[in-house]
């Protein structure tokens, strides 16, 4: 019996890529602009150290599980693993056995739960601007198999500086950055690259040129993610809950608030944007799923020209309300004036409402900042949060920490 040998030589396109695989940091952070070679990199980086260590096991995660076998895993198995060195792949639980007896995990940091007892050489974390810092410390904490080399490494593309992977290795330096642009891409086709020159602003600082920039004119400035931004927690049963609704035909979106009714404080818990596809009895039946045994008090949404669609709910039994005051910047202010006042506190998994959050500015007009919203249309979370949040009137506190008092909310 003969046993199949593989050359396997792995030729970067880029240093950044070169470095990045060849480091042996604890903490790796491949941060990189639009088709830079970061996912490429990533499962390489997990493939050779699985291959150095034989009887290794490392996870190779992102942020919702759904999203890998058509992104993550398909980079894997297409242009980075030679199926020679694959003894076993099960689909359904997403782990590969390597003829070396290495196993790498492919997985979703939604589900914490199943990473609980594990003991890992190694682990990668794909487009970790999905991420929260929570994500990062039970990876960390799981690397304890004894014999190997243990790293912690993830590839995404920039975000704000407000986001916790650039306080960690950007001002504290707690790891290695490595930085491609996309055009540090030599592979990439023409029309592709003409397509990149059209960016502008923040996106092309982003998403071209793969810097870690903010925005000027943030909306929510005043939003103190330092202290609001908390861990998940079980709402208990007696709190009110409130819903926020955008009706997007292509994108609508849902956030559900509970109201601490000791404090007034208000708690983003859930959120809910699925996508195109479904109609307003599958919107429904997932609200009344969400809101299962819960107090809700009320539902607000749309604009005074969207009344057909609020009667389509309400034919359904989900009745929403109109906001009291239509008026944009009046909305908006009123949100604003609870960020400052640290009355809004939100769960640090829900990741399309940050995303927005720390993404949502005012335009500039040769230099000034004005009053209207750049790529407004695509802030389904945020028009959902000002229809909601705008109808409350918020009283002044003394400190931004939840606290018991009495309820310092009204309508």
């Amino acid at each position: 019996m003969t046993t199949a040998t593989v050359d396997l030589i792995f030729e970067p396109i880029h240093k950044a890529q070169e470095g990045f695989l060849a480091s042996e940091a604890p903490r790796l952070l491949f941060s990189g602009a639009f088709r830079a070679g970061k996912t490429v990199a990533l499962c390489a980086k997990g493939l050779k150290l699985s291959l150095d260590y034989p009887g290794n096991f490392g996870v190779i995660a992102r942020k919702v599980r759904s999203t890998l076998p058509q992104t993550t895993l398909k980079t894997f198995f297409e242009k980075v693993c030679p199926r020679e060195l694959i003894a076993d792949f099960n689909k359904s639980e997403g782990l590969v056995r390597l003829v070396n007896g290495s196993e790498i995990y492919f997985c979703g940091l939604d589900d914490p739960l199943k990473l609980g007892s594990l003991e890992l050489g190694w682990a990668g974390i794909d487009e970790a601007i999905e991420t929260v810092e929570d994500d990062w410390q039970m990876l960390e904490g799981r690397l304890n198999k004894p014999g190997v080399l243990h790293q912690l490494f993830a590839a995404t593309n920039p975000g704000p500086p407000a986001h916790y992977l650039h306080r960690m290795f950007f001002t504290e330096g707690k790891g290695e950055v490595y930085h491609a642009s996309s055009l540090d891409n030599p592979e990439l086709p023409e029309d592709y690259i003409i397509r990149l020159g059209e960016f502008e602003g923040i996106y092309r600082e982003r998403y071209v040129l793969g810097l870690w920039a903010g925005l000027e004119g943030l909306v929510y400035s005043s939003f103190d993610d330092k202290i609001c931004l908390i861990p998940r927690f079980e709402i208990p049963k007696g709190w009110l809950v409130y819903s926020g609704h955008d009706f997007g035909t292509a994108n609508p979106a849902a956030l559900f608030y509970a109201q601490d009714t000791t404090t007034g404080f208000m708690y983003l818990n859930r959120e809910y944007v699925p996508g195109s596809g479904r109609g307003i009895y599958d919107h429904v039946q997932q609200f009344k799923e969400i809101t299962e045994g819960y107090n809700v008090i009320k539902r607000v949404g749309g604009s005074h020209q969207e009344d057909e669609i609020r009667q389509g709910y309400t034919s359904q039994g989900w009745v929403i309300s109109e906001p009291k005051n239509n008026d944009r910047m009046y909305q908006i202010q009123k949100v604003q004036g609870l960020h400052r006042l640290n009355k809004v506190f939100v769960f640090n998994d829900l990741t399309n409402y940050i995303r927005e959050k720390f993404s949502f500015a005012f335009k500039k007009d040769e230099g000034d900042v004005t009053e209207k919203i750049d790529n407004e249309a695509r802030f389904h979370c945020m028009a959902a949060e000002r229809y909601i949040l705008s109808d409350f009137v918020p009283e002044t506190v003394n400190s931004g920490k939840p606290r018991v008092k009495t309820p310092v909310w009204s309508f």
